[in-house]
């Protein structure tokens, strides 16, 4: 059976967070490829069927279920933690599989795309900045006496403005990042691997 098929109309997150109340390696396969494996260790493990709105029903309904999860995940701690970061991999390889198609893209928009976001996030800072400059100029120049006041009203925007500026130049930052390995996948080369995939070859061997 399928993944979709298994799943149906369940809400992946509401199983994956019943299950990880009482099994949080397995909750955290829920919604992987791992997702069927998973499904049947918990069907196994609280005697009903292998379908995600039995398993619900029986979190929901049985005091005891919780624990039998418990159970089965120290048990099986080696082998969920094995597929933990296989699941992992996987989805690591699709990403930089998107990664790919992005560089060999023929269309200008989806390869420029973070080039473009690097431009227009220096754009906005440099237009603000100087936005600021020019108003602490000129009431200077005009109004010394309220200068004060001007810098203390121009400091609490830049305050306000901050969150959003973090998460701005944190996406930039990623960005750079991924263009650095999107130069290195045009250039036939592999992305050097991350903190994941090391984890992943040193457990899988």
């Amino acid at each position: 059976m399928s993944l979709k098929g298994l799943l149906g109309n369940i809400d992946t997150e509401a199983l994956s967070g019943a299950v990880s109340k009482g099994a949080p390696l397995l909750g955290s396969l829920i919604g992987t490829p791992a997702t069927g494996a998973a499904i049947g260790m918990i069907a196994k493990a609280l005697g009903t069927d292998a379908n995600p709105e039995s398993i619900t029903q029986k979190l929901e309904r049985d005091p005891e279920a919780t624990a039998k999860l418990q159970n089965l995940e120290n048990e099986h701690q080696q082998t969920l933690t094995r597929m933990v970061l296989e699941a992992e991999s996987v989805r690591l390889g699709e990403v930089n599989k998107t990664m790919r198609a992005e560089a060999a893209s023929n269309d200008a928009f989806v390869r420029r795309w973070r080039p473009t976001y690097g431009y227009l996030t220096a754009a906005a800072w440099f237009i603000q900045m100087t936005g600021f400059t020019v108003i602490l100029g000129v009431v200077a120049f005009r109004s010394p006496g309220e200068l004060a006041a001007v810098v203390g009203a121009l400091g609490a925007v830049l305050s306000a403005l901050l969150g959003l500026w973090s998460i701005a130049l944190a996406v930039l930052g990623i960005n750079v990042h991924k263009r650095s390995q999107d130069k290195q996948v045009a250039a036939g080369q592999a992305p050097k691997a991350g903190f994941m995939d090391a984890i992943v070859k040193r457990v899988g061997g």
